[in-house]
């Protein structure tokens, strides 16, 4: 299925007012949903609107929820998101913390309480578009833990991601580093088993702590665990995002005495600072120039063309859908369907 940007980004509008969610929240979650897609982030995209539906219906997302500041010291922020969706109270609190970058140079920022934030990507795009930094961890509560530690066999976290995103010189895309400190996102597991394609090796344990590559033992009545990536050094990340997000933001870790709800709720830790300090920025503009052309000239292993700096591979698939998005069969249907259900139009190709 192909859709114009506009008509992508009005459907999924259209199916979260239908759904009494307030037209300006609709659109920041609708925004973020279609440039995941654009990004080549399926998981992150339109294709998760469904699983929105159900967290409206079990009154486990806010429609209505808005993200409060309730501590302001100059160069830290605290905020609570109410419950509310995160692409719009991710997108609020990254606005108020980038305003303060503009006034003190940096800022320390926490959320807790918000429903999923969606794409960490989008907040460092945010931020670095505005010629900041931003260092970000992220826990997930209120929802079973996915991810096993390092030398177990049952889930104790859950994805718990990290961004890293910067300005880069001479007109090129931003540095973005966006990743689950889980082999796989949750969401990336969720789209394999929905299309019937195999994870990767090394990502998954079935409930018997065995390898596999079927992404569907994730969902069953006995599901399995993500592995953390890189063996110990993904879990040791995982563990620092979860303590920073989880205890400084105030909303909580995974620990079991805290609720398990069953739909994600996000609290995040971020830094923001102003990269341009004192050694000058013509200095600073050239060695990193340097250093990614340095990078690029790297020969390639066999199998790969090119050599990039992370944050390449999303501004190549924007670019390549710059008008429209195509959108898996198997995903349209799901789409269709809950149009259907909730009495919204579908566009058509």
């Amino acid at each position: 299925m192909k859709l114009s940007l506009n008509s992508a980004r009005s459907f999924a509008r259209d199916i979260l007012v239908a759904q009494q969610v307030p037209a300006d929240i609709a659109d920041d979650v609708a925004e973020h949903l279609v440039e995941s897609d654009r990004c080549g982030y399926i998981s992150h995209g339109l294709s998760i609107l469904p699983n929105y539906r159900r967290a409206i219906v079990g009154n486990s997302v806010n429609p209505e929820g808005r993200a409060e500041c309730v501590l302001d010291r100059d160069m830290m922020m605290v905020f609570d998101g109410h419950g509310g969706f995160g692409q719009h109270v991710g997108k609020t609190v990254m606005q108020q913390a980038i305003e303060r970058v503009r006034q003190h140079g940096h800022c320390i920022v926490t959320l807790r309480k918000s429903h999923h934030l969606g794409r960490m990507g989008h907040y460092g795009e945010m931020v670095a578009n505005a010629g900041f930094v931003l260092l970000s961890f992220t826990n997930v509560i209120n929802r079973p833990p996915v991810v096993a530690p390092y030398g177990g066999r049952v889930p104790r976290l859950t994805t718990n991601p990290l961004c890293f995103a910067g300005p880069m010189p001479n007109g090129r895309p931003p540095l973005v580093v966006d990743i689950a400190t889980s082999a796989i996102a949750i969401n990336k597991a969720r789209v394999l088993a929905e299309k019937g394609e195999p994870a990767p090796e090394h990502s998954i344990i079935d409930a018997d702590g065995h390898p596999t590559t079927d992404a569907s033992v994730m969902f069953g009545d006995h599901p399995g665990s993500l592995l953390p990536f890189g063996l110990h050094k993904g879990y040791a990340l995982g563990v620092v995002a979860e303590l920073l997000a989880g205890v400084l933001s105030g909303g909580g870790t995974i620990q079991p005495e805290n609720p398990r709800g069953g739909v994600a709720t996000n609290n995040l830790f971020g830094v923001l600072l102003n990269p341009e300090f004192d050694l000058g920025l013509n200095w600073e503009r050239g060695e990193v120039e340097a250093f990614i052309k340095y990078l690029h000239d790297t020969p390639t292993a066999p199998g790969f063309d090119q050599v990039q700096y992370p944050g390449e591979y999303e501004a190549a698939n924007r670019a390549a859908a710059s008008t429209h998005l195509e959108i898996n069969a198997n995903i349209w249907r799901n789409l269709e369907a809950l149009a259907k259900d909730l009495g919204v139009d579908a566009p058509t190709a």
